[in-house]
């Protein structure tokens, strides 16, 4: 079973990029596994903004860790996720899935939050 946990031996690894969106979202792209290794450089990343879509298509291994991180972060922020198949398994079997607001493609995680927006100061909604 690979849900929640990985063999030691198997390698680990994550790239997180940053990017800005109109509207104040920022956009955070990771690359690779979220496990005990790397959930540092997750946690550091959702605690950049508080709008948030966090981009998970690229992500082969999600660990407990990393759903936990998530759960938090949407606690304190908006967050949007994009999901792919590497995910999904983790955030089913925790019931993040009931939790999360899940998209599958970066457009809609984008309008979601876009749709929920506040007007930046000195412009009208």
């Amino acid at each position: 079973m690979h849900d929640c946990f990985r063999m030691i031996d198997e390698p680990s690894g994550l790239t997180v990029t940053t990017t800005e969106r109109p509207g104040r979202i920022r956009v955070l792209t990771l690359v690779g596994d979220i496990d005990a290794a790397t959930v540092g450089s997750l946690d550091e990343a959702l605690a950049t903004g508080e709008r948030l879509v966090v981009d998970l298509s690229r992500v082969a291994f999600l660990s407990c860790a990393g759903v936990r991180s998530l759960l938090r972060a949407d606690a304190r922020s908006d967050v949007a996720v994009v999901v792919g198949h590497g995910v999904t398994r983790s955030l089913e079997v925790t019931g993040a899935d009931l939790v999360l607001k899940l998209h599958t493609r970066m457009g809609e995680a984008l309008a979601g939050l876009a749709s929920d927006a506040v007007p930046e100061p000195g412009r009208e909604a």
